[in-house]
């Protein structure tokens, strides 16, 4: 298997382990993403998860967005179930022979499978933070062979992310901080 898809599934099943250590009474708890809850911050993830198979299947927005409103379930307040669900399918999509050779419809334009798929990996871990942040949780961290190359990624397009609008600027952190907590300032989150 390409090694870019097992950092693809080992993110997954990263946010997906904080996803089933949610209680009942942490839905509504603030994430270190101002803008989201714990609930929003999944419902995000549930949403790029299931644009993911439409999209590596070669689709165009277009199609692609009539395939995601056709795939939407109800599931009541089970999140954890819709999340298993749509990762499945996510990662179904992901391991089919030749997907890392295709080229993704992105809303910015063309882009090549595996960088949006890298993309993918650096939301699935960061998000993991965030929700793990968020409920407390003490489960397994986040994977070293996964927080290492985010973090070298992360490094080469910090200005890049900051100005993207969707982070804020970097935290500074000591040098001696772990690389975790230094992929997470990079976001602009503290990591303290």
């Amino acid at each position: 298997m390409d090694p870019m898809v097992e950092m693809f599934l080992s993110a997954q099943r990263a946010f997906g382990d904080r996803v089933h250590a949610v209680g009942a009474d942490q839905w509504h708890l603030p994430t270190p993403n101002d803008e989201w809850d714990v609930t929003a911050l999944l419902d995000h993830l549930i949403d790029e998860n299931r644009w993911l198979g439409p999209l590596a299947h070669g689709h165009d927005l277009e199609a692609a967005g009539k395939i995601v409103e056709g795939a939407k379930t109800t599931a009541g307040d089970d999140r954890a179930k819709v999340w298993d669900d749509v990762s499945v399918a996510a990662a179904d999509a992901v391991k089919e022979d030749g997907v890392l050779d295709r080229t993704a419809s992105l809303s910015r334009g063309p882009t090549p499978m595996r960088d949006y798929l890298g993309e993918m990996v650096f939301d699935h871990v960061v998000h993991a933070w965030d929700l793990g942040r968020a409920i407390g949780y003490s489960g397994e961290p986040l994977p070293a062979e996964l927080v290492e190359p985010l973090y070298g990624m992360a490094t080469s397009m910090a200005d890049v992310l900051a100005s993207s609008g969707l982070f804020h600027p970097p935290v500074e952190i000591s040098d001696d901080a772990s690389t975790l907590d230094k992929l997470i300032a990079v976001t602009g989150r503290d990591p303290r």
